[in-house]
């Protein structure tokens, strides 16, 4: 095991971890390098994650005006910053003077990260959240480690600014546009590859579409719409689902409820009281996500990178909800402009995005040929590659550089034998 390259992978329980996950089945696959996965709910303290995870939910679900809010400052702040020179950029992301700096070493968990690297002593770190980055990169400051590589995975279609670091070594992005903002940021473009987002097998997985239906207790050609929630739970599926119940057309509406309570009565109320029950499936939970895929001829969704990506793989009619926050707003705001989906949110949005892809048809299949122009099928093999590509030259470096070290040891000792010799010569002459 110690033979082979090692690669860690750390990553946001919840956030980000697919993508992460099929760049470690590719890599393994590969059987020429050990990968060690950790999320940052191992990496940090456990009250310190539950009273981030808590927080994050509620901003997310039951108070996303709030959370909204709070991006929206960040947001400003980082847009302000933009046209600091490159030194500014650097105290601002890592200050280390004064009150900032002491609240900065203070509150940051790198302790465990600096004790993984000296575990596993890794020739590429990849971090998908900007604080596990963040951290990193001063875990391998404190550490003293050489030839290795810390690297950023950036799979929303926007730049989150506080991925902005320059320590880290390589970013691997979602677009062009996000490429293109890191460097007006003053990071190198040397150190920025675009991969797109990396997915599954299992979510690129295709399914017979009658199979499937039949799986779901649906025995009708009508069109299936379907609504995935994602992350932000009730307020954003019911909405959409209210909107739904009104429409007069002869559809399915399929929710995947993923086992929330309180969405499951909601839509059944709702349901019960329309008396829609032959044109409603709730789904509380599916073996395999990419089944959905294959039976929706629309698919309602929120603007999550990884779900987004999923769909337009699959080359679906794709609509957005609102999103739990600023950077998913702006995801959506991408997507829509770029043609690769419409916005669905508030009621006139849906139905008016709705009415489009049903009426017109050529506009339905550019947004499809838009997609697959976008989508990049094999990001995991391209995102893997590079990794391997630059653990083997760090595990090079870090044989040669212990090579090297023992060449002088054994230099150093010929010169002490050396030595030896000639005293014991220089003594035997003064004896003779």
């Amino acid at each position: 095991m110690l033979e082979k390259k090692c690669i860690l992978l750390l990553y946001g329980e919840g956030r980000y971890d697919s993508s992460m996950m099929a760049v470690k089945e590719y890599i393994e696959s590969c059987g020429n390098a050990y990968v060690v996965a950790i999320s940052d709910k191992e990496l940090y303290p456990f009250f310190r994650y539950k009273f981030a995870f808590y927080s994050y939910r509620f901003l997310s679900r039951g108070c996303a005006w709030l959370n909204n809010l709070h991006l929206s400052f960040n947001t400003f702040w980082n847009r302000v910053n933009v046209n600091k020179s490159k030194k500014q950029c650097k105290e601002m992301i890592a200050p280390n003077g004064g009150l900032k700096g002491l609240a900065y070493n203070w509150t940051e968990q790198y302790r465990r990260i600096r004790n993984i690297l000296l575990r596993y002593n890794p020739e590429v770190v990849v971090c998908s959240t900007p604080k596990l980055l963040r951290d990193a990169a001063k875990a391998c400051d404190k550490a003293k480690l050489k030839n290795i590589d810390i690297c950023a995975l950036v799979t929303d279609y926007c730049l989150d600014a506080r991925f902005v670091n320059f320590k880290t070594n390589k970013y691997f992005v979602q677009n062009n546009d996000v490429k293109e903002r890191l460097v007006s940021l003053g990071i190198e473009e040397e150190k920025i590859d675009v991969i797109g987002t990396p997915l599954s097998k299992q979510s690129k997985e295709t399914f017979d579409k009658g199979q499937v239906l039949e799986e779901l207790g649906i025995n009708n050609d009508k069109m299936n719409i379907v609504i995935v929630g994602g992350r932000y739970g009730q307020s954003a599926v019911r909405n959409v689902f209210t909107s739904l119940a009104e429409l007069e057309n002869d559809i399915n509406i399929i929710v995947l409820s993923g086992g929330n309570n309180g969405l499951i009565k909601y839509c059944e109320l709702i349901t019960k009281n329309r008396k829609i029950e032959d044109k409603v499936k709730l789904i509380e939970g599916i073996d395999k996500f990419a089944k959905l895929y294959s039976v929706a001829d629309i698919l309602i969704t929120s603007p999550t990178a990884s779900i987004t990506y999923e769909a337009m793989y699959h080359n679906k009619n794709l609509i957005l909800c609102n999103g739990g926050d600023a950077l998913e707003n702006r995801n959506s705001h991408y997507l829509a402009t770029n043609q690769l989906a419409l916005l669905g949110r508030n009621n006139d949005e849906l139905i008016a995005s709705i009415s489009k892809i049903m009426s017109d048809v050529e506009f339905a299949n550019d947004m499809m040929y838009a997609q697959n122009e976008f989508v990049i099928p094999d990001c995991d093999k391209v995102m893997g590659d590079i990794i391997l590509k630059l653990a083997e030259k760090n595990r090079n470096d870090k044989l040669e550089e212990k090579q090297q070290v023992k060449n002088a040891g054994l230099k150093e000792l010929e010169n002490l034998e050396a030595e030896e010799v000639d005293t014991h010569i220089v003594e035997e002459d003064k004896n003779d």
